[in-house]
Parts: C-alpha cells; sequence; structure tokens
C-alpha cells in the first residue's frame, strides 16, 4: 500500500475503504457546516456507505494514475484527506483538493501535507506544474498556497457553483517544478 511520511506526526497514505470510511464519515459530519462553505461533495455524502464507494473509487482512479487520493493521517489517526485531482498526463499537471476535520485546524497539518504532496508530484509524478484552486474567501486555503510560496496567477470569476446555488470567485494558485527545486 502506498504511504508517504513526512514527519513523526504527519503522513499520507492511500485510503482503506473498509477501516478508513467510518472515522472519516464522522469527520466529515462533525466539520459539515465548516466544509460545505468550500466544497460542494460535502452535501452530497450521507452516510458511511457513501464515504466508502467513493474510497473504492479513488482506488481504481489511482490505478489508472488518473488522480491521487490520500488519507491524511496525523499521530497515525486520520484527520482529512488530500488529492491530486485530475492528473493531466499530456501537461504533466495536477490540481490539488484537500479537507481536515474542524478539530485539526491551526496545528501546521495541511502545509506539511501540501509539501508532502507537492513532493511526491515533482520527484515520482513527474510533473511540470500543481494547481491550487481556493474560493477568494477561504482565507485558511490561501494562507497555505502562499506560505507555500504558490504563484497567484489570477482570480477565475463565478468558477464554481455551490449547492446554495452561489457562484464563487476562485484563485488559481500555481506552483512550477523549477520553483519547487529552487526554494530556499
Amino acid at each position: 500500500m502506498f504511504s508517504f511520511k513526512y514527519d513523526d506526526d504527519v503522513s499520507l497514505a492511500l485510503p482503506s475503504p473498509d477501516k478508513d470510511s467510518e472515522l472519516l464519515y464522522a469527520l466529515i459530519e462533525s466539520s459539515r457546516a465548516n466544509l460545505c462553505q468550500w466544497l460542494p461533495w460535502a452535501n452530497q455524502l450521507h452516510s458511511a456507505e457513501d464515504e466508502k464507494n467513493f474510497l473504492q473509487t479513488t482506488l481504481s482512479h489511482f490505478g489508472t494514475s488518473n488522480s491521487l487520493n490520500c488519507v491524511i493521517r496525523y499521530r497515525n489517526q486520520p484527520v482529512g484527506m488530500i488529492s491530486f485531482n485530475r492528473i493531466n498526463k499530456e501537461h504533466r499537471h495536477a490540481e490539488i483538493g484537500y479537507w481536515l476535520g474542524n478539530q485539526w485546524h491551526h496545528k501546521n497539518i495541511m502545509h506539511r501535507d501540501v509539501t508532502a504532496l507537492l513532493t511526491i508530484g515533482f520527484t515520482e509524478y513527474n510533473l511540470h506544474k500543481v494547481i491550487i484552486n481556493v474560493d477568494i474567501n477561504n482565507d485558511a486555503s490561501n494562507h497555505v498556497a502562499q506560505k507555500l510560496n504558490c504563484h497567484l496567477d489570477g482570480t477565475k470569476r463565478d468558477d464554481i457553483l455551490y449547492s446554495n446555488g452561489k457562484f464563487a470567485d476562485m484563485n488559481e494558485w500555481t506552483l512550477l517544478r523549477s520553483e519547487w527545486e529552487n526554494r530556499g
């Protein structure tokens, strides 16, 4: 099974649907109000079985190299997920998505996990560019991209439709392989 240890506290691993689905669904349920602000899929999961089906789908996408979805483990406990969505092999870029349960915010977990996924993307997947799309009002996620010295390519107007029927503008942050290799 694929896993990547970032430090003594933080690691990424492919999901085990039977083992992880109930714990991740409980995190989603307890964090739903916050997650729904930024992630349209959060209102579409209604049970641990829905989460299990999603995790099984992510494993099949991993098998075809179309995406990489990992469980974020903090001190060996699942606390959220991070992924390369839509890996574009032809143009060698991928988009990162991520979420944490509310109780795990403000512990520098996401910065370390995105750093780990960038390492995997640039060294194992031979990506040229990684993209992070963030709602302009999501201060925490915009801060993650800024802290990683990603470049703000621009703001895409009315780029995402939330379940409340409202469109939102999205910041597009990118990091090139050369920038990653030359970081200080």
